[in-house]
C-alpha cells in the first residue's frame, strides 16, 4: 500500500486543522480503513505542526472511534463502521437529562417519514422482507417474548433499508441502538405486544400498497404509543 502524502498546515499548531486534514484525507480514499498512519514525529512533519498538535488531534479523532491505538504497533484508521462511529453520540444521549423522551422526538421526525419514503421506493423484495419479519413477529413473540424487542428493531430497521436514503439508515442507526433497553421495558406491559404486531402490519400493508400517508401516520401513531408508555413512570415520578 502505497504511502499517503500529507500536506503541511497553512495555519501552524491549529488542532482543527490538523483533524479536518485526516479527516479529509479518509473521505477521499488517502487514508483507509486499518491503514496505520506515521509516526507521531513523521506526521508533524507532514503536517508542519508541532508533535503535541498531532498528539492532540489523534486523541480527538480516537475519541469519535475515526482512529484507534494498537499497543507496539501504532495509530491506524478504524474500521468506520456505521457502529462504532456513532458510539460517542449513544453514550452522550444515554446520559442526556430527558435522553429517553428526546429520542422519541427524533423518532417521531424521522421514521415517519422513512415510512413514506419506504412506500414509495421499496422494491418487491423489500416488500417480501417486510412481510416475512411481521410473519415472524406474530408466530414468534406471542411464544417468547424475549424475541420481540430484537424483531421489532428488525422490522424498523427493514422499513429504513426500504427508503432508500443510506443517509436516513445511519442517523437511525444511533435511535436504534438507545432504544433498545426502552423496547426490553415497554414489550413486557399488559396489552403492548398485541397492538405492536397490530401496528406493524399496518405499517406493513401501507408501504406494500404505496400508500405515502397512510404508512407516515401509521409510524407517526406506533411511535406516540409507545412513547407514551415509555415516559408513564417517569412523567409519574
Amino acid at each position: 500500500m502505497p504511502e499517503p502524502q500529507f500536506e503541511p498546515l497553512a495555519r501552524r499548531t491549529y488542532v482543527a486543522d490538523a483533524i479536518r486534514t485526516i479527516k479529509d484525507m479518509i473521505l477521499d480514499g488517502r487514508l483507509k480503513p486499518g491503514q496505520r498512519l506515521p509516526p507521531e514525529r513523521a506526521l508533524s512533519e507532514a503536517l508542519g505542526v508541532s508533535r503535541p498538535t498531532v498528539r492532540e488531534a489523534i486523541g480527538s479523532l480516537q475519541a469519535m472511534n475515526i482512529l484507534e491505538s494498537r499497543h507496539g504497533a501504532g495509530t491506524f484508521v478504524a474500521s468506520l463502521s456505521v457502529q462504532e462511529l456513532l458510539r460517542p453520540l449513544q453514550f452522550v444521549l444515554s446520559l442526556a437529562d430527558g435522553g429517553l423522551e428526546h429520542l422519541f422526538e427524533v423518532r417521531l421526525m424521522l421514521e415517519p417519514g422513512a415510512a413514506a419514503l419506504a412506500a414509495r421506493r421499496a422494491t418487491a423484495e423489500d416488500i417480501t422482507r417486510l412481510r416475512d419479519c411481521a410473519a415472524r413477529t406474530q408466530e414468534e413473540a406471542l411464544g417468547e417474548l424475549e424475541v420481540m424487542p430484537r424483531l421489532d428493531a428488525e422490522l424498523h430497521e427493514r422499513i429504513v433499508h426500504a427508503s432508500g436514503n443510506p443517509l436516513l439508515e445511519h442517523l437511525l442507526a444511533a435511535t436504534s441502538a438507545l432504544g433498545a433497553e426502552s423496547r426490553k421495558y415497554t414489550v413486557r406491559l399488559p396489552g403492548v405486544l398485541d397492538d405492536t404486531i397490530a401496528e406493524h402490519t399496518a405499517i406493513v400493508d401501507a408501504i406494500a400498497a404505496g400508500e405515502e400517508d397512510a404508512a407516515r401516520a401509521a409510524m407517526a401513531a406506533h411511535i406516540r404509543r409507545v412513547r407514551d408508555i415509555a415516559l408513564a413512570p417517569v412523567q409519574q415520578a
